[in-house]
Order: C-alpha cells, then structure tokens, then sequence
C-alpha cells in the first residue's frame, strides 16, 4: 500500500486489487468507459461478470510480472492500472499497461502515482525489460505523461480506434527498463 498525496491535498491510497474488490471495479470502469473516448471501451462497456473479475483478479496474482492496482480516497474508487505480464516464454521480458483515472481526479497526480508504481514493479522485476502501452494518436495530456515518464513512440497503428463513425491512430508506446 502506498499513499499519495494529490495536488488538490486529498489522499490517494494505491493498493494492489483484491478480489473484493470485483463489483466495486465493474462499477468504475462502466463510469469511466463513458467519461472519455480514449477507452476501448464506452459508457456500460465492461460486460464482465463479478465471478469473471474475481477470476481475473486471482490470476493477475498468481502471475510474478503482472500487477493490478486500484486507488481509493476514503471509500471512493478513483484510479486502477494494470501491468499484465506475458506468460510465453519468448515474449516473457514483455507486459503491457493500461490505465484509467475518474474524470473529476484528472489532473490531479493520480495518473503519475499508479505509473510510477507500475514501473518500480517492472523494474524490480527480474524477467521484465519492456512496458508497452497504446493510447489514442490525439489523446496529448497521456502522450505527454508518458513521454515525461520515459515512454517513447515504436510505431502508429492507422484508423486503429473507431469512436462515432471517427477514426483515430494508436500510437504504441514502449519504456525499456534497461
């Protein structure tokens, strides 16, 4: 558990995502999917059910190279990011990144706090070497977040994402660790 404390002075408490916390994540990402367009997903988007959650969150557990984490101000789900690992043996060195923030904490440092906390998993990790992560070609408060944290562009997928009848480029982003 770690704690942050915002630019608005609030306490963020990160933590790594539990099982119980199943529904409550449901809830948020159905939330944020219709907050923004830069989701590959919109508003009542995550169709998962709780069973399935729990699942997810048991097995992102039991794998050394991924870590979900979610953060809280007081009882209110704010944040969560995930660092998946991959579990072949070649593309093992690998994991991807995603990340969500509510709107109305946008700005705020939540964004930084679950990233650093991702890549000081990543680079105590002794398998991981490369974080890759995609993000809208038009979404610049992201792409400037993770330039500043080190990403860099490998490449631009065209008309990748679909929002409304509009197409948008996917910028892949990698960190290497070393």
């Amino acid at each position: 558990m770690k704690k942050v404390i915002l630019k608005d002075g609030r306490e963020l408490v990160l933590r790594p995502a539990e099982e119980s916390d199943a529904e409550q994540l449901i809830a948020y990402m159905n939330l944020v999917g219709g907050e923004s367009d830069f989701l590959t997903y919109g508003k009542d988007g995550c169709r998962i059910s709780a069973e399935g959650e729990r699942q997810f969150l048991r097995n992102q557990t039991k794998k050394s190279s991924s870590l979900f984490l979610v953060g809280f101000i007081g009882e209110e789900l704010v944040c969560s990011a995930n660092l998946a690992g991959e579990s072949k043996k070649r593309i093992a060195h690998n994991c991807e990144l995603g990340i969500t923030v509510k709107k109305k904490y946008w700005g705020l440092g939540a964004a930084s706090a679950l990233l650093a906390e991702l890549i000081r998993f990543a680079k105590e990790n002794e398998t991981l070497q490369v974080i890759h992560l995609d993000v809208y070609a038009n979404n610049e408060r992201a792409i400037h977040l993770y330039r500043k944290c080190g990403f860099q562009v490998a490449g631009r997928l065209k008309k990748y994402f679909q929002v409304g009848g509009q197409y948008y480029d996917d910028l892949v982003m990698d960190l290497y660790l070393s």
